[in-house]
């Protein structure tokens, strides 16, 4: 007996031994790089169990969400200036280097320009919201802070991202992502099963009184949260192919994939599909014993999620899109239409959609459903990221934000047949989504996790000799 004991003391403080020395071994690296992913993995942790959104003190104006960018920002910045100080980006790849800055820039500078162009449409337009939860219909007038601080948190989001992809460093930012979505993925199961276990999840269909359960967590809404779930099954996905933590990776997948399934997002199951499906095109082995395999377990998997799909579509009322989104697109088509000059410059930021005011509750009545404003009834925003800034920034700002997502698109098809395939599939199924909810100048936190992968993938794909031709340690397992 005391000798099984000695046995597995041994065996505990010999594993202990181990993770010590990986840890340290993590932090000798690049400790730049080490402090970057542990500011991340906070970010994760903090985001999931936390309102963010909650007002600071008792002024509603004024989210949380500020603070915890403001803090990530100032951390991001002091990452950057020990980064800046090393000297040795082209040498030792433990920064990006400059093709990783001109691609960053090519994705980010377009939509902040659009943020500016946002803000500078303000002064110019008349901003009133109207209400009739208090009895008759009453125009409110909007306070500035309430167009202004949305604006802040999107480009906090941006600067955040970029900070901590430039602090973490191209070398270490395939592991990285992946410890920041194992991060992710067992905060968001921890979450999922305390909702469950308090009954917080179950919702009740208003058509005919069905109940169904749809999770999420702190990080974004049930309709909104998959964007991220998505992005980090593809992370996983590259880790699989070149042989990294397998026995982890599967788990991930699992379980974020689960998260997706219990959001009921349909927008979810479409993102999600198109992966698969593109995963399944492009990610089987050229030749080899294994292929018949791989694509009778990939058939499988597509059928399985085709009729959870079909599930789901008549838990939710068999729709892809609802009649409130549709008269919502109407509204802002009226809007945009009335003469030639709202077509080019749009109706300026947040006089249409004043979503900020009323979801704070600056401007009080519920914000789900229609509900009256100054071009007709529709919902609290326009749930189409392309139909909101459209509408309200017009061809002008529309057309900076399609050459941000554009770039992003064309660096993640760059990436597509090397080593990050998974990835950037992820990246580009989730584009989908931009037109069936309002991301990037909405739900900053879910903005923040699409923006982080998209400037990850933006410097793995700066260089190209690079990722065409894999080392053997990078070669996906798809051979006999």
């Amino acid at each position: 007996m005391s000798h099984d004991r000695a046995r597995t003391t041994g065996a505990v403080r010999d594993a202990a031994d181990g993770v010590r020395a990986r840890v340290g071994q993590w932090w000798r690296d690049d400790p730049v790089g080490a402090c970057a992913e542990a500011l991340l993995w906070l970010l994760f942790i903090v985001l999931t169990f936390i309102s963010t959104d909650q007002a600071i003190a008792s002024d509603r104006a004024y989210p949380m969400l500020l603070v915890v960018l403001g803090v990530a920002g100032a951390g991001c910045l002091v990452l950057g200036v020990l980064r800046r100080r090393e000297g040795r980006s082209a040498v030792s790849g433990s920064g990006i280097g400059r093709p990783g800055w001109r691609a960053l820039g090519l994705t980010a500078l377009p939509f902040l320009a659009m943020l500016c162009w946002a803000g500078i449409t303000i002064p110019f337009a008349t901003h009133v919201a109207l209400s009739n939860r208090f009895g008759p219909l009453v125009h409110i007038r909007l306070p500035m802070a309430s167009m202004v601080v949305p604006l802040v948190e999107a480009a906090l989001v941006v600067l955040v991202a970029v900070g901590l992809v430039v602090g973490i460093g191209r070398r270490r930012l395939p592991e990285a992502l992946w410890r920041a979505f194992l991060v992710l993925a067992a905060s968001t199961l921890i979450s999922i099963v305390w909702q469950v276990a308090t009954r917080h999840a179950m919702v009740r269909r208003a058509v005919d009184g069905k109940l169904m359960w749809r999770t999420s967590t702190q990080l974004g809404g049930q309709a909104t949260y998959h964007l991220a779930l998505l992005l980090g099954i593809g992370v996983a996905v590259d880790a699989i192919r070149r042989r990294y933590r397998v026995g982890l990776s599967w788990p991930i997948i699992a379980g974020l994939g689960l998260a997706i399934v219990l959001s009921g997002s349909r927008a979810g199951l479409i993102c999600l599909g198109l992966f698969c499906v593109a995963l399944f095109i492009w990610g089987r082995p050229a030749s080899g014993g294994g292929r018949s395999r791989r694509t009778l377990t990939g058939v499988l998997g597509l059928v399985v999620l085709g009729l959870v799909g079909l599930a789901l579509l008549w838990l939710r009322g068999g729709a892809l899109v609802d009649h409130d989104r549709a008269q919502t697109w109407k509204v802002a088509w009226r809007a945009v239409t009335g003469d030639g000059s709202t077509v080019i410059v749009g109706r300026g930021y947040a006089t249409i959609w004043p979503w900020f005011a009323t979801e704070t509750g600056i401007v009080p009545g519920a914000i789900h459903g229609l509900r009256p404003g100054p071009f007709g009834k529709s919902l609290v925003h326009a749930h189409n990221t392309v139909v909101q800034v459209g509408g309200e920034l017009g061809i002008i700002g529309l057309v900076l934000l399609l050459v941000s997502v554009v770039g992003v698109a064309v660096l993640a098809f760059r990436g597509i047949h090397g080593r990050h395939l998974g990835v950037c599939l992820a990246l580009l199924a989730s584009l989908p989504a931009l037109v069936l909810d309002t991301y990037l100048v909405k739900n900053f936190q879910v903005s923040l996790v699409w923006w982080l992968v998209a400037a990850a993938v933006a410097v793995l794909m700066a260089r190209p000799a690079d990722h065409d031709q894999p080392t053997d340690s990078d070669q996906p397992a798809d051979r006999p």
